[in-house]
């Protein structure tokens, strides 16, 4: 491999790969914070049942199991 043999090749590499993790970086830093000022979303099959208590249609025996 003569490309990697010298410093200037570990040089172009670096100067490659350091904007390319940078840049993956930054858009990781973004999405994250995206998705942690999102409500989080409810399960809907616990949003009915909360419903159906609400109403009286189910006990809360029935609402706890």
């Amino acid at each position: 491999m003569p490309f990697f043999g010298d410093m200037f090749g570990w040089i172009m590499v670096a100067g490659f790969l350091i904007p390319l993790v940078m840049t993956a970086m930054i858009i990781g830093v973004v999405v994250w914070t995206i998705r942690r000022s999102l409500p989080a979303r409810e399960d809907p099959a616990v949003a009915e049942l909360t419903r159906r208590y609400a109403r009286g249609e189910i006990s809360p025996a029935e609402f706890e199991v």
